[in-house]
């Protein structure tokens, strides 16, 4: 996977000039799924609970990361590591593109 192609193809859909963020799906098995994510500056997703354990890893930028009473401010490079389950949220501080890995049970 070519993930700067990709960032261009995210930054040049409606979805990323209309709403400030975009994300793509970069692979789907059973028990996995890869997602890149483009967020602009104030992106907030709301709290929400993933089947699986993951990986959010941020490629550039800067996000906020709540798990419950935990609060994280992850910067490029930096990468959580999150259980199945457990209440979390993103916000994104500057522009910032994320890659997050779902694994176990299969995501919809």
């Amino acid at each position: 996977l070519r993930l700067g192609e990709q960032l261009e193809q995210l930054r040049e859909e409606p979805t990323w000039r209309g709403r400030g963020r975009n994300s793509i799906t970069l692979t789907k098995e059973p028990g996995l799924r890869l997602v890149l994510m483009l967020l602009g500056k104030g992106t907030r997703l709301s709290e929400h609970r993933a089947a699986g354990p993951l990986t959010f890893h941020v490629l550039t930028g800067s996000v906020t990361f709540r798990a419950g009473a935990r609060v994280e401010s992850l910067r490029a490079g930096d990468l959580i590591v999150l259980e199945s389950t457990v209440p979390h949220e993103v916000e994104a501080l500057e522009e910032s593109t994320c890659l997050l890995t779902l694994a176990g049970a299969a995501q919809e």
